[in-house]
Order: structure tokens, then C-alpha cells, then sequence
């Protein structure tokens, strides 16, 4: 066998397990950051599943998912899209600064901000499904008004976490299922989850 053979082999049977390793290392440390953070909205210990490599490979159409049994109790797990692990990760990690800077600067950022907003709106609404609310528009209005805290637990500024949120609430609601826009999901109205607070969401 050639020379160029051998180390092509070689880099094939040491690069791709080595590759797998340090992939599947960083999904673990991501998805235990975002169970931490679920488990507080769920008030309960639960847990966070991203993609491995084989899940990547087929369609990837919803954002997240909880399991709900024949009784109506929700799993203690959800199960996140490829894109909102990744966009979570990115947070996290610090390499989203573009997108940051425009949201600490304003409400009007492009779609790859609102895809930021979306990504952390979707790990609260998970959580607060796992915590027992199945009505879609209640978890939705909960999840929104909780978005804000969810991004500053994974590095946003005060700032830049409440602009997204008021980016999510401006934008979202002609975008999703009329079922996720409940009644009454507005400043000082039944959903409200802080009404003494003058801040919405």
C-alpha cells in the first residue's frame, strides 16, 4: 500500500472517532447547561436532549418537544432541534457578539437576531411544558415573559436579554399558530406573570 494510502487510512481511523469525541464531549456540556436552566422553569429536575451526529443527518422541523402521556403528564425531558442546540450553544459560548451588539442597540435586528430570541424562547417554553402546562398560548405567554432571565442565564446583558424578549413579543405573534397567542397574554392581564412590574414582557 502507498505511503499516501497508509496516512490516509490512518487519518480516517484516529480523526473521525477523535471528531466524534470532542463533538459529542461539547453536546453533553451543552445539553447539562441548558438542563440547568430548564430545571429551575420547570421547578423540577429535567433534562435536555440535542441531536448527536446520526439525528443531524435526517429532517429537523421542530424547534423542541416534550412527550406527553395518556394521562396528560409531561416527560422530564425535551428534546431540542439541531438549530436551537447549536444557536443555545453559540450564545453560551460567547459567539454570537454581532448579534448581541445589535440587540443591546435596538428592537429592530434582522432575522438572524430573531432567530437568537426564537432559539432561548423555545428552551422556556419546553421547560415550562415539562412543569406542567400543556395549553400551548399559556406556555407560550409564560415562556416569553421568562425569556429575557433565560437569556442572561446563558450570557446576555440585561440589556441585550430584554431586547430580545421585546424583539420575540413584537415579532412572533403573526408567525406562529394562532393557538400559541392566548387571551389575555398582555401587560396586566390575566397572564401576567409579574403585574407589578411595568415592563412588558
Amino acid at each position: 500500500m502507498p505511503v499516501w494510502a497508509k496516512a490516509v487510512v490512518v487519518a480516517i481511523c484516529v480523526g473521525l472517532p477523535a471528531w466524534w469525541l470532542v463533538d459529542r464531549h461539547d453536546r453533553i456540556a451543552n445539553q447539562d447547561r441548558l438542563a440547568a436552566i430548564a430545571s429551575d422553569v420547570a421547578g423540577r429536575q429535567v433534562t435536555v436532549r440535542c441531536p448527536g451526529l446520526l439525528r443531524r443527518i435526517g429532517p429537523d422541523t421542530r424547534a423542541g418537544a416534550v412527550n406527553v402521556d395518556a394521562d396528560g403528564a409531561s416527560a422530564d425531558w425535551t428534546r431540542l432541534s439541531t438549530q436551537t442546540c447549536a444557536t443555545l450553544d453559540a450564545l453560551a459560548e460567547g459567539r454570537l457578539d454581532g448579534e448581541l451588539a445589535c440587540a443591546a442597540r435596538s428592537t429592530s435586528c434582522g432575522d438572524d437576531v430573531l432567530k437568537v430570541a426564537w432559539a432561548v424562547n423555545t428552551l422556556a417554553h419546553e421547560a415550562f411544558h415539562m412543569r406542567g402546562y400543556l395549553d400551548e398560548g399559556v406556555t407560550e405567554c409564560y415562556a416569553m415573559q421568562t425569556l429575557a432571565s433565560t437569556a442572561r442565564r446563558l450570557g446576555a446583558t440585561p440589556e441585550q436579554a430584554r431586547n430580545l424578549a421585546v424583539l420575540y413579543a413584537q415579532s412572533s405573534p403573526e408567525l406562529k399558530p394562532v393557538q400559541y397567542n392566548a387571551p389575555g397574554c398582555a401587560d396586566e392581564g390575566p397572564l401576567d406573570l409579574r403585574p407589578d412590574d411595568p415592563l412588558w414582557p
